[in-house]
């Protein structure tokens, strides 16, 4: 079987995200959701399931720690150690885990590093059958533990998520034990599909985060192309509805109710879209994801946004928050305002 070589990646769009360092563990997800984006690079990877090659990545791993002086944004976070989020691409813990246990594996190995890691998966009951490897995780504090539901729960499981995952009431009753046995834990709630979703589903998924004593969750509206409306629109779904509350002048109100319902019930909410939640809202947790974990990245939006708001300048922000990967050029146009390519602060109203 042909092996993936490049497992561990750095988001194209880092300077947006404080989770940019990823590591897939498969390059396919035979989940197959209907609403992925992701799946559209099957057109360049093809359909191969691709286990990662873990000699490679241990290998990786380790001379990224002895680089005192990387050329490349991966070898900047390997050798600061950045958080991993295991789970970008594709999911870890897909069926397909149970035969090749290469996620299992994958962890041992940010194990023997003390590499601090996010799981994010839609099947946590095969996440469970790692359990020994999880616990080794926790007794060292380097797991944090992210299940994705989104706000549409089982209808969302039925019509996006083909019933090939763990029904959403599981993922939320095992989130429940394992923050009972004390893991670091949110809910990670992408995506909120304006036109698809309703902000009752929205409250209704507080609601139940309450009631299972989970306190984080996060949001962001739909990564909508046209891979993704062919599909969705082959299984009845309104994609024009979509397209029009996706546009950021609706969207921008939808998103300001689901904030103020986030308030109401308590719960610590992240979102990656600075743009669309204006100048005032403040992020709670050190990612937009909603979740604080050990090392995350700290050039991009996120901070810069924080420290705007605080009345920082330019070359303060850069100063306080540069980590050595990201384009210092592009990111001042963010903070300053002074490109029409890409959302900045201007955009946020800062």
């Amino acid at each position: 079987m042909i092996k993936l070589k490049n497992s561990l990646t750095v988001r194209g769009d880092s300077l947006y995200c404080p989770l940019p360092f990823s590591l897939d563990t498969y390059g396919n997800c035979l989940t197959d959701c209907w609403h992925c984006y992701f799946r559209n690079l099957n057109k360049v990877w093809g359909e191969d399931l691709k286990p990662a090659d873990l000699d490679l990545m241990e290998k990786t791993l380790r001379a990224g720690l002895k680089n005192k002086n990387p050329k490349s944004f991966v070898g900047h976070m390997l050798c600061r150690k950045k958080t991993i989020r295991l789970g970008n691409k594709a999911d870890p813990f897909q069926d397909i885990e149970n035969k090749y246990r290469i996620t299992r594996q994958a962890i041992n190995l940010l194990v023997k590093y003390d590499w601090t890691f996010v799981i994010q998966t839609r099947h946590t009951e095969n996440m469970m059958m790692a359990e020994k490897n999880l616990f080794a995780a926790k007794a060292k504090n380097l797991i944090t533990i992210m299940p994705v539901v989104s706000p549409g729960l089982e209808r969302d499981w039925e019509i996006l998520e083909r019933k090939r995952t763990t029904n959403p009431l599981g993922r939320l009753l095992l989130s429940r034990h394992l923050i009972r046995k004390g893991f670091p834990l949110g809910i990670n709630g992408e995506p909120f599909i304006p036109g698809f979703h309703t902000i009752q589903d929205f409250e209704d998924t507080l609601k139940l985060l309450k009631f299972y004593k989970i306190q984080s969750y996060n949001t962001y509206n739909f990564h909508f192309n046209a891979f993704v409306a062919k599909r969705l629109h082959a299984i009845g779904i309104d994609v024009e509805k979509i397209w029009y509350y996706n546009q950021d002048d609706q969207w921008k109100k939808i998103l300001r109710k689901l904030l103020d319902l986030s308030i109401k019930y308590g719960i610590r909410l992240g979102c990656p879209d600075f743009v669309n939640t204006g100048k005032d809202w403040v992020e709670k947790a050190n990612t937009c994801c909603g979740i604080d974990v050990p090392n995350p990245a700290t050039f991009n939006t996120h901070n810069f946004k924080r420290l705007k708001q605080e009345g920082k300048s330019t070359e303060e922000i850069i100063k306080l928050t540069y980590d050595g990967a990201g384009d210092m050029e592009q990111a001042k146009a963010i903070i300053e305002g002074k490109k029409c390519k890409f959302y900045t602060l201007k955009d946020a109203g800062l």
